[in-house]
């Protein structure tokens, strides 16, 4: 069993978009459209278009498209909605004084959560630190270290890739540079 959809209101009671339709026969599509679930063959029918040949979903299909028909429904599904609102609070309400802990306790949090006093959760993360070596001079270290120790260069390969090696070791020898310069001359 369907329910009855009510008689299309007088234009003058309708939201401005859904007034702005070309005519009647729109008006009603959009109407019964918001009011069977969204079935647009049916609204189509329902409105007057003919269904020759599935012309009415034909019809619905090409009015859905439209930017004007999109904005009436918008506008007329809100206004629905909004008259909504006192069932929804009334079965809330419902809800709310429910026998059924697990009911009433889902309804509060709903309630809560809808009104601004949702539990809140915060995460403060505050992170802090310096890094003081770079990557590259870090690989430099290891380099000096694993040649102190003698590692053969086949390993050395395998740890710094072949490439990596030679970049390191000419990072390395130049660093060496530096110091020899700038050591002191006894005095």
């Amino acid at each position: 069993m369907t329910d009855a959809i009510p008689l299309l209101p007088p234009i003058a009671d309708l939201p401005e978009p859904v007034q702005a339709l070309r005519n009647e026969r729109e008006r009603a599509f959009v109407w019964h459209y918001m009011l069977n679930g969204a079935n647009g063959s049916k609204a189509a029918k329902a409105a007057g278009y003919s269904d020759v040949k599935e012309g009415a979903k034909v019809r619905a299909h090409a009015l859905l498209q439209r930017g004007d028909v999109q904005e009436a429904l918008r506008a007329l599904c809100t206004k629905y909605l909004f008259s909504l609102a006192p069932k929804a609070l009334f079965r809330l309400s419902t809800l709310l004084g429910s026998e059924n802990e697990r009911v009433a306790l889902k309804a509060v949090d709903m309630t809560l959560a809808r009104t601004g006093f949702a539990e809140r959760t915060a995460l403060d993360v505050n992170v802090g630190g310096q890094v003081t070596v770079s990557h590259k001079d870090a690989a430099v270290e290891d380099l000096r270290r694993l040649k102190a120790l003698g590692v053969p260069r086949a390993e050395l390969e395998r740890t710094f890739g072949f490439s990596g090696l030679t970049r390191y070791e000419k990072l390395l020898a130049a660093e060496d540079a530096k110091l020899i310069e700038h050591e002191p001359v006894g005095e």
